[in-house]
């Protein structure tokens, strides 16, 4: 069952330095915390984003760790649900990593978590090759992550622009999407809010996308514009430029009054986009 809450989506311009990007989760986490927010999400990157996504296979162990503890320990510290949206996680046997996003209980226990599914390999114009898969393996399992405050789809950027993970969501139980990102400035200034408007309206869902924003290097740009959105399409709350937050509220009943009003989830038919046996 879901229920009545503040989320906020977190706008960050994080860069190659763990420590401080760590720090700054930490002042937005406090300043969410201090307006009554139950429900934190961070962006894909938010401990670490270097020009190269090799450079995070460098990370000393002990950093991975401290990405995890310091989330666990500001979850507890404001009780409030948490959600790490995207960090480098070592895979076992393998040279790769997973690109990870974890939902933290208020108590800090680890909720659920997701691991990227579709790695983005292109060539955006006027910008430097972006190949994914060279660092990361793709998960492949569809996470929904059952909370006291509602059923929550976990997504990472590139998996976006896929509409049958979103529909396996719903399908699945989910009243909130969450797209943790880090989309580039070419791509998001004409494909962010159409895309995050899409899959909240045709899953009849709210959506959340916490961001990264700015420069962090001179090869990496991000488009930002964290948002959330409510299951008519309507764009709730919207970061400025710049670090910072959205904040909106979640409401079962506009979930219901949605549905109500044009039931298309009546009307699915799941042997179109299911496997061919």
């Amino acid at each position: 069952m879901s229920r009545h809450f503040l989320m906020a989506c977190v706008q960050l311009c994080s860069i190659n330095d763990l420590r401080d990007n760590l720090k700054r989760c930490r002042h937005w986490i406090r300043e969410a915390a201090k307006r009554e927010v139950e429900l934190v999400m961070l962006p894909e990157d938010f401990a670490f984003l270097a020009e190269e996504e090799d450079e995070k296979k460098g990370l000393p162990d002990a950093d991975f760790q401290l990405i995890i503890e310091t989330i666990r320990e500001e979850a507890i510290r404001h009780g409030i649900h948490i959600l790490a949206g995207g960090y480098p996680v070592r895979v076992e046997g393998s040279e790769k990593l997973y690109n990870r996003a974890t939902l933290f209980s208020p108590k800090g226990e680890e909720i659920a978590h997701y691991n990227k599914i579709h790695l983005f390999d292109a060539d955006p114009p006027g910008a430097p090759p972006l190949r994914e898969s060279d660092v990361i393996a793709g998960g492949d399992e569809v996470v929904v992550a059952q909370t006291s405050l509602c059923d929550i789809g976990m997504s990472i950027c590139y998996d976006l622009r896929f509409p049958e993970l979103y529909r396996h969501m719903a399908l699945q139980g989910a009243d909130l999407l969450t797209v943790p990102a880090a989309f580039t400035l070419t791509t998001g200034k004409d494909h962010w809010e159409v895309l995050l408007r899409a899959r909240a309206i045709e899953n009849q869902c709210y959506l959340a996308a916490p961001a990264q924003w700015g420069k962090h290097s001179h090869k990496r740009h991000s488009f930002g514009r964290a948002m959330i959105i409510d299951p008519w399409g309507t764009v709730l709350a919207c970061a400025p430029e710049g670090e910072g937050l959205a904040i909106a509220e979640f409401s079962p009943k506009r979930i219901e009054e949605v549905r109500g009003i044009v039931p298309c989830r009546q009307h699915i038919q799941p042997s179109l986009f299911s496997p061919k046996q």
